[in-house]
């Protein structure tokens, strides 16, 4: 018993359409493009992306996202934010020669460019600059009187490096804390950031206390 066979097209000769789907007899139809393309339907609402983009009413700012801390010390407060530039920052010689001998386990691609570790060498290089303007002040001049009342000749010293012991004496009680800045509506803005693993051992080399506000009000 014979079976009818498809007729055979013949070499340059297309095979036969079904006119209704426009394809060849025994090929399956074409599935849409979009039938399992889970992008289409993320868009595919013409509403979508003013239900999920936040409207722009003002410029970008640049310098966001960024991080603010505040060192507190003796009724001081210093603030500012981490660099951004194209150099690292000059810290001063001790918070630079610390960054320089963490290990690879305590680095990270921002170490130096942190509030921390400026916040730390301003005060230090703040507290240098006071012990040797104390010091001209009680150096003699040559009339008798002390730097303030007589005229000094002198050249002035350049001030006296602090010992990595004056230091720690020098930060001793202080509180460290930061904050996420972000743009507006954002709701990490605000929030507390704490310290990377760099400025983690950075503050625990100085004996500067890292603090969370929300758990030191909570306490």
């Amino acid at each position: 018993m014979h079976t009818a066979q498809q007729p055979h097209s013949r070499p340059g000769q297309h095979p036969a359409q079904d006119p209704a789907t426009g394809t060849a007899h025994g090929t399956p139809a074409a599935r849409p493009a979009h039938q399992h393309d889970p992008r289409v339907s993320w868009t595919s609402g013409a509403d979508t992306l003013a239900a999920t983009a936040p409207v722009l009413r003002q410029r970008r700012d640049g310098i966001l996202p960024a991080v603010a801390a505040a060192l507190s010390i003796r009724g001081e407060t210093l603030t500012c934010t981490g660099s951004r530039g194209d150099q690292p920052p000059a810290h001063h010689p001790l918070v630079q020669d610390f960054l320089d001998t963490l290990t690879t386990d305590h680095r990270a691609r921002h170490t130096g460019r942190c509030p921390e570790a400026a916040l730390l060498s301003r005060y230090l290089t703040a507290t240098e600059a006071a012990r040797a303007d104390k010091r001209a002040a009680r150096r003699p001049t040559r009339n008798g009187g002390s730097g303030k009342a007589g005229k000094n000749t002198r050249a002035p010293k350049p001030p006296k490096p602090l010992t990595l012991s004056e230091a720690k004496r020098a930060l001793k009680h202080a509180k460290l804390t930061a904050r996420r800045i972000r743009e507006d509506g954002d709701p990490l803005h605000g929030t507390y950031a704490p310290p990377c693993r760099s400025c983690t051992a950075l503050l625990a080399h100085f004996g500067v206390r890292p603090v969370d506000p929300a758990q030191e009000s909570a306490s």
